[in-house]
Protein backbone atom coordinates (compact mmCIF):
# COMPACT_ATOMS: atom_id res chain seq x y z
CA UNK A 1 0.00 0.00 0.00
CA UNK A 2 2.77 2.47 0.89
CA UNK A 3 4.66 1.65 -2.29
CA UNK A 4 1.47 2.25 -4.30
CA UNK A 5 1.23 5.68 -2.65
CA UNK A 6 4.85 6.39 -3.57
CA UNK A 7 4.13 5.29 -7.15
CA UNK A 8 1.04 7.52 -7.33
CA UNK A 9 3.07 10.45 -6.01
CA UNK A 10 5.63 9.98 -8.80
CA UNK A 11 2.91 9.61 -11.45
CA UNK A 12 1.20 12.84 -10.37
CA UNK A 13 4.39 14.90 -10.63
CA UNK A 14 5.03 15.37 -14.39
CA UNK A 15 8.73 16.25 -14.09
CA UNK A 16 9.47 13.33 -11.79
CA UNK A 17 7.49 10.95 -13.98
CA UNK A 18 9.38 12.15 -17.06
CA UNK A 19 12.74 11.80 -15.28
CA UNK A 20 11.87 8.24 -14.25
CA UNK A 21 10.97 7.39 -17.86
CA UNK A 22 14.21 8.92 -19.18
CA UNK A 23 16.23 7.06 -16.55
CA UNK A 24 14.46 3.83 -17.48
CA UNK A 25 15.24 4.44 -21.16
CA UNK A 26 18.94 5.07 -20.48
CA UNK A 27 19.13 2.08 -18.15
CA UNK A 28 17.53 -0.26 -20.69
CA UNK A 29 19.76 0.94 -23.53
CA UNK A 30 22.99 0.84 -21.52
CA UNK A 31 22.29 -2.55 -19.94
CA UNK A 32 21.34 -4.05 -23.32
CA UNK A 33 24.41 -2.65 -25.04
CA UNK A 34 26.68 -4.01 -22.28
CA UNK A 35 25.43 -7.55 -22.90
CA UNK A 36 24.78 -7.66 -26.65
CA UNK A 37 26.73 -7.01 -29.83
CA UNK A 38 23.85 -5.35 -31.68
CA UNK A 39 22.60 -2.14 -30.03
CA UNK A 40 18.95 -1.72 -29.12
CA UNK A 41 16.98 0.96 -30.99
CA UNK A 42 16.49 3.99 -28.71
CA UNK A 43 13.30 5.06 -30.50
CA UNK A 44 11.83 1.59 -30.09
CA UNK A 45 12.67 1.67 -26.37
CA UNK A 46 11.00 5.09 -26.02
CA UNK A 47 7.88 3.81 -27.74
CA UNK A 48 7.90 0.68 -25.56
CA UNK A 49 8.01 2.84 -22.43
CA UNK A 50 4.93 4.71 -23.65
CA UNK A 51 3.04 1.60 -24.75
CA UNK A 52 4.45 -1.88 -24.15
CA UNK A 53 2.30 -3.35 -26.91
CA UNK A 54 3.66 -1.17 -29.71
CA UNK A 55 7.03 -0.80 -31.36
CA UNK A 56 9.61 -2.89 -33.10
CA UNK A 57 11.41 -4.54 -30.20
CA UNK A 58 11.96 -8.27 -30.55
CA UNK A 59 10.42 -10.57 -27.95
CA UNK A 60 13.83 -10.89 -26.27
CA UNK A 61 14.29 -7.10 -26.20
CA UNK A 62 10.73 -6.59 -24.95
CA UNK A 63 11.26 -9.04 -22.08
CA UNK A 64 14.60 -7.43 -21.23
CA UNK A 65 13.15 -3.91 -21.39
CA UNK A 66 10.19 -4.88 -19.23
CA UNK A 67 12.48 -6.28 -16.54
CA UNK A 68 14.78 -3.24 -16.62
CA UNK A 69 11.81 -0.86 -16.50
CA UNK A 70 10.48 -2.69 -13.42
CA UNK A 71 13.90 -2.37 -11.74
CA UNK A 72 14.05 1.40 -12.32
CA UNK A 73 10.44 1.98 -11.31
CA UNK A 74 10.97 -0.05 -8.11
CA UNK A 75 14.06 2.03 -7.30
CA UNK A 76 12.05 5.23 -7.71
CA UNK A 77 9.31 3.83 -5.44
CA UNK A 78 11.88 2.97 -2.74
CA UNK A 79 13.45 6.43 -2.94
CA UNK A 80 10.07 8.17 -2.71
CA UNK A 81 9.14 6.03 0.29
CA UNK A 82 12.48 6.74 2.02
CA UNK A 83 12.05 10.48 1.47
CA UNK A 84 8.56 10.37 2.96
CA UNK A 85 9.84 8.33 5.90
CA UNK A 86 12.75 10.68 6.50
CA UNK A 87 10.51 13.74 6.33
CA UNK A 88 8.11 12.24 8.87
CA UNK A 89 10.91 11.17 11.20
CA UNK A 90 12.40 14.66 11.12
CA UNK A 91 8.98 16.25 11.57
CA UNK A 92 8.15 14.14 14.62
CA UNK A 93 11.55 14.68 16.28
CA UNK A 94 12.91 11.16 15.90
CA UNK A 95 16.07 12.83 14.64
CA UNK A 96 17.30 16.41 14.74
CA UNK A 97 19.01 16.44 11.35
CA UNK A 98 19.30 14.42 8.17
CA UNK A 99 22.83 13.40 9.20
CA UNK A 100 21.55 12.02 12.51
CA UNK A 101 18.73 10.27 10.71
CA UNK A 102 21.14 8.61 8.27
CA UNK A 103 23.27 7.42 11.21
CA UNK A 104 20.20 5.94 12.92
CA UNK A 105 18.99 4.18 9.78
CA UNK A 106 22.40 2.86 8.72
CA UNK A 107 23.30 -0.61 9.95
CA UNK A 108 25.94 -0.58 12.68
CA UNK A 109 29.18 -2.51 12.22
CA UNK A 110 28.68 -5.67 14.30
CA UNK A 111 32.38 -6.68 14.24
CA UNK A 112 33.52 -4.07 16.81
Amino acid sequence: MLMQCADAMIEREPVLSLQRTLDAQRYIINRWNECHNAPIDADAVRLFLCDEHRGTLTDEQRTFAKRCKAEVYAAYRRVAFRLLLMGEMLRTGLADSSEELFRRLTPQDQSA
